[in-house]
């Protein structure tokens, strides 16, 4: 395992470097280790950068975990976020040149939802995005940002309690080719490792 400072972001890669990379974007007030079982399954066949979201959460002088952007996740604070996905987007960059490869995104929760809206933002970095619990915001049209077509954009939604039915009707729209189905490691890993390489 290496681990490495990018800009606001700490990274932990694990499995083969030269091999198809994913990035593993945890929950709100969670850390890196939360998507580890999901992370020892794709090990074997791809690169997995776990990244821990720079703002820090803390209570009664503890820290209680990290998170990507304030409020919900259905409607992501815009200033929060965009430092979020700023620093996605150099990470990408990074991993795309080291490897010459596009990179697969996977998300719980928050995580999720923030995946999402790279998968959207830079389609040419990314060949597929896996979002567990995680909606679409739906707050797209009040961000300063615009959105290019989806281009058919593999968008796994796995679900344990959400309904992701409004964000999968939402990404349809925009032209990614949505799957839907129960949350599970095995269904994910499977998932990411069926994206074209």
């Amino acid at each position: 395992m290496s681990v490495r400072t990018k800009g606001a972001l700490i990274t932990w890669t694990t499995g083969d470097r030269a091999a198809a990379p994913v990035v593993l974007l945890h929950d709100r007030y969670r850390d890196h280790d939360a998507n580890d079982a999901l992370g020892a399954r794709l090990a074997p066949t791809h690169r997995v950068v776990s990244v821990r979201g720079a703002r820090t959460q803390m209570e009664m002088g503890l820290i209680k975990g990290y998170y990507w952007h304030l409020g919900p996740l259905a409607e992501p604070e815009l200033s929060t976020l965009g430092d979020a996905l700023s620093h996605l987007e150099l990470l990408l960059i990074e991993l795309n040149r080291e490897t010459g490869r596009r990179i697969a995104i996977a998300g719980t929760g928050e995580g999720g939802s923030v995946a999402l809206l790279i998968g959207l933002l830079w389609r040419e970095l990314v060949v597929g995005v896996a979002s567990i619990d995680g909606p679409l915001a739906g707050n797209i049209g009040d961000m300063p940002i615009t959105l290019p077509p989806a281009d058919g954009l593999p968008v796994l939604l796995a679900t344990r309690d959400a309904d992701l039915a409004p964000s999968a009707a939402a990404l349809a729209a925009r032209g990614a080719s949505v799957t839907t189905r129960p949350a599970g490691d095995d269904a994910v890993a499977d998932w990411i490792r069926g994206l074209p390489v």
